[in-house]
């Protein structure tokens, strides 16, 4: 079908009509606390996100749609139309952990506050469930030709592992063209490689008992709390070495003395702006004359691997044409049998072999005296530009959007996309849209008062419509 200004229009007029109906489905999968959890029977990745995945099953059927959960409750499937050709609309319900310090209201009770929906997953990624179900309304309800079926992926398990779109692809014929509305506008044409992997100190603490902060590989961990022996010289010291600094607070309980160190949280794939609270911990620990040498050894080869976010502390700061830099974040601290244990998120373009990536972390592992305790490495992929379809996506975003400069890029995000063939990633809430005015880390995907302009969220769906519409004509 031909996507043109008057049926765009009519679009636009049916999604305000049900604008709340939007934001109350919406809310209604919020709630849900779908962070993973051990794996229970039926619910392989948590009882929550089983329970995320059926409700927004339950949404897809309510709503009239043919939907189901699959066996085991990985994924699940909705359909709508008919025909040989189909696209697919691919988003997720799980979410990252919460943090600390939400301003707006708790992380699982979403509020409307000045046209935004405030609450985690409202962005990442539980929008995108929304588009999916108000793509196939629009397109049913007004009675808009279509030339095959939609297929709406719904995931359980993006944010750790993505378990959820292998079963998916196993046990599946895949999409002939896919949209996942993950990322940003106009359009991704291809993701970097993601190589995560826990490092652990040959050397045991000392004087320092604990190292805790994070709970996900892909957050800059934005806060960590160190304790230490309440009668050690270290422990002793610590009060002049934090005065005045807001970034450090002291506690002591049973003989413990609890140092907390507070950052600045982002995505793993836009770290640009972050501080990295085991970072500071270390430096300032490190400035203190009375820390024992076992500790500092420690503490000096984990400050090494926590220097940089742009691929500094592994010695390779690629800059790829397509990817730009890569970057390297850590996001979990932790002890293990007495042992200093850091993750790191590493994302790396398609110009950067994986195997180098690989041996540039053995060599710096090696030479600060951590060990590798586990990896798990994927390469990216890059769609060329002048593919017919991909070509479609970007003159839609184009037309409806009058910026006839809009290019399409290449992602430092991981989404869905790399694993389904010929895949694009797109917005959940087109660009322009004014969000609350909020503290620096507040706001975005996987940050503290993660929000959502409603206005944008509408306007993200006609566009995924537009996008679909279109796509069916190209295939």
């Amino acid at each position: 079908m031909t996507f043109d200004k008057e049926t765009a229009a009519r679009v636009r007029a049916y999604l305000a009509e049900h604008r709340d109906e939007m934001v109350r489905d919406l809310m209604r999968l919020i709630r849900v606390p779908s962070i993973r959890s051990a794996a229970e029977s039926g619910a392989p990745f948590g009882e929550a996100c089983r329970k995320a995945l059926y409700e927004a099953v339950a949404l897809f059927r309510e709503n009239g749609f043919e939907a189901r959960a699959s066996e085991g409750n990985l994924y699940g499937v909705a359909t709508f139309g008919e025909g040989k050709r189909s696209v697919g609309l691919f988003g997720h319900t799980d979410v990252v952990p919460v943090g600390d310090g939400w301003d707006y209201c708790p992380p699982f009770e979403p509020a409307e506050i000045e046209g935004c929906v405030i609450g985690r997953g409202s962005v990442d990624n539980k929008a995108a469930i929304v588009i999916s179900l108000y793509t196939m309304r629009a397109v049913r309800d007004l009675s808009l030709p279509l030339g095959g079926k939609l297929v709406a992926f719904i995931g359980a398990a993006e944010e750790t592992g993505m378990e959820d779109i292998v079963a998916f692809v196993k046990e599946n014929p895949m999409p002939d063209f896919s949209i996942v509305p993950d990322n940003d506008y106009p359009v991704s044409l291809g993701e970097k490689g993601i190589c995560r992997f826990f490092a652990r100190s040959r050397e045991r603490f000392a004087d320092i008992l604990s190292f805790e902060g994070g709970l996900a590989f892909n957050v800059v961990l934005d806060r960590v709390k160190i304790g230490i022996k309440a009668d050690s010289p270290l422990a002793k010291a610590l009060p002049a070495a934090i005065a005045g600094n807001p970034a450090f607070s002291l506690s002591e309980k049973d003989g413990v003395t609890t140092l907390t160190a507070v950052g600045v949280t982002a995505h793993a794939s836009m770290p640009g702006d972050s501080i990295n609270a085991a970072d500071l911990a270390c430096r300032l620990l490190l400035s203190i004359p009375a820390l024992n040498a076992r500790d500092r050894k420690v503490l000096t080869s984990a400050a090494d691997l926590l220097s940089g976010v742009w691929g500094e502390p592994f010695g390779l700061t690629c800059d790829d044409p397509y990817f730009g830099p890569v970057t390297t974040v850590n996001g979990i601290a932790c002890v293990v049998d007495g042992k200093c244990e850091l993750s790191f998120d590493f994302r790396y373009g398609t110009a950067v072999p994986a195997a180098f990536v690989e041996k540039k972390i053995d060599e710096t592992l090696a030479r600060v005296g951590f060990d590798l305790t586990s990896i798990d490495n994927d390469e990216g992929f890059r769609l060329p530009e002048d593919m017919p379809a991909a070509k479609t996506v970007i003159e839609v975003y184009r037309a409806l959007t009058g910026d006839a400069d809009a290019k399409p890029y290449y992602s430092a995000g991981g989404t869905y996309a790399r694993h389904l063939k010929n895949a694009v990633s797109v917005g959940t809430s087109l660009p322009g849209f004014k969000t609350p005015k909020m503290r620096v880390g507040h706001g975005g995907e996987h940050q503290p008062d993660e929000c959502i302009n409603i206005d944008g969220l509408l306007g993200a769906t006609v566009m995924t419509l537009a996008m679909a519409s279109a796509l069916f004509d190209t295939l």
